[in-house]
């Protein structure tokens, strides 16, 4: 990794700042770790265009933001690469501490700049997405995938691809989902664009066990013929809209499709769709002992913002004998929602890279979540690692890609 560089900043005043480098640099170095592994190696992804829709990705914010990076990244003495048009990554030597430090300077950093050249737009951004990290001694695999999808988007720009610009997304789009719904029939658009995935109960020495299937419209499905064009990110509350839309569909075209008989099934919902004329009718014409079977998933911050109304929801739902689940934990706010006094029975907690040193300190919250009979399961599963650390918190139950995979191994 190379020496940072003494540059100068707009300021005028000679900040130790890393030299950028190209993504070709960073593949580069990647491949020479891997060669000679040596442990405490990070690579820190700064995905602006994870996290901003295409609108607010200007050259003005993404040179404060390039800034911003390659001032830090020199001050800790890693290596910085330009990996896209609006995208960074740092090769970086450092202990467990100092990695959760930068990472959260750099977010906070980054949220800074946002919210300086564009005011307001705090609740847009994907914060998720914005700044992740990858141990290269335990997820070399996961970070040489992302490192190869900005070369994938670096191709497709260079063949002249990508020349076509994302507009936002309006009303007459949310109209067009419904008309397409309409126009198909059920049968032809679930089998076009609803996706499930399986949870399973994983046991030491013993075969997965798959207990509940979670039941979605797949967005990256829908877009490919409706959405092309279409930037969602960013999209606020329009784009909240558009996802009741997807409820309502869900809702009328579920009793239609071809569920195991006497399997625990979930849906995910918006709290306002509970008093939609498309729940109602769902309630009325799913028969009591399937209905039994269902799991209601909502989001916890879904939940938290309207909370009067989830409580009517939760009464609705657990009168008919259904069962609730919360969705989008994400590890830093793991006890932050009282899930007992809301009534939920599940309750999903996303595994992403670096989570395990969060889950690590929230590991009191979880246990009293299970004290509660409140079942966790960490979902978005894409690594070894997140098995091993749940198991060592006494979670038995995942989903995800992973999940995925070894159950078609299983079945092979």
């Amino acid at each position: 990794m190379s020496e940072p560089a003494v540059v100068l900043t707009q300021s005028g005043a000679a900040d130790r700042a890393a030299k950028v480098q190209d993504l070709r640099a960073l593949v580069q170095d990647m491949g020479k770790w891997r060669h000679t592994p040596e442990g405490g190696v990070n690579l820190i992804v700064i995905s602006v265009s994870s996290a901003l829709p295409e609108t607010k990705r200007t050259p003005t914010l993404v040179t404060q933001m390039g800034e911003a990076v390659s001032a830090l990244a020199g001050k800790r003495g890693g290596s910085l690469y330009q990996v896209s048009t609006s995208d960074f990554a740092i090769l970086i030597k450092v202990n467990e501490a100092s990695l959760i430090s930068i990472v959260r300077d750099l977010k906070v950093e980054m949220l800074r700049t946002i919210e300086r050249s564009f005011p307001g737009s705090f609740g847009t951004i994907d914060q998720s997405r914005l700044v992740l990290s990858y141990d290269l001694s335990t997820n070399y695999r996961s970070a040489a995938d992302r490192v190869a999808k900005f070369a994938e988007v670096a191709q497709r720009e260079a063949d002249g691809g990508d020349d076509k610009k994302l507009r936002a997304l309006t009303h007459a789009d949310i109209k067009r989902v419904m008309a397409a719904y309409e126009k198909f029939g059920t049968d032809k658009f679930v089998k076009a664009f609803v996706r499930h995935q399986d949870t399973v109960v994983k046991a030491s020495g013993k075969p997965l066990q798959s207990t509940m299937t979670e039941y979605f419209i797949s967005m990256d499905l829908i877009r490919k013929p409706l959405f092309v064009d279409v930037e969602m990110r960013g999209s606020g509350r329009l784009f909240n809209e558009f996802t009741l839309v997807l409820d309502q569909i869900m809702l009328q075209a579920f009793n239609q499709m071809a569920t195991p008989p006497n399997a625990r099934c979930s849906l995910n919902l918006n709290v306002e769709s509970v008093f939609t004329q498309a729940f109602e009718t769902f309630i009325e014409e799913t028969p009591a002992a399937k209905l039994k079977q269902v799991v209601f998933e909502f989001r916890q911050s879904n939940i938290v913002e309207n909370f009067d109304e989830f409580q009517i929801a939760r009464g609705l739902i657990k009168a008919k004998g259904a069962t609730i689940a919360v969705d989008q934990i994400f590890p830093q706010t793991v006890g932050l929602v009282d899930l007992e006094y809301i009534g939920a029975s599940l309750c999903k907690i996303h595994w992403r890279n670096g989570a395990e040193d969060i889950l690590k300190e929230r590991q009191r919250a979880i246990k009293y979540i299970q004290d509660c009979n409140v079942t966790p399961i960490l979902i978005r599963v894409d690594a070894e690692k997140a098995l091993e650390v749940g198991a060592s918190m006494g979670i038995n139950m995942y989903q995800g890609f992973l999940i995925d995979d070894m159950l078609k191994q299983q079945a092979a």
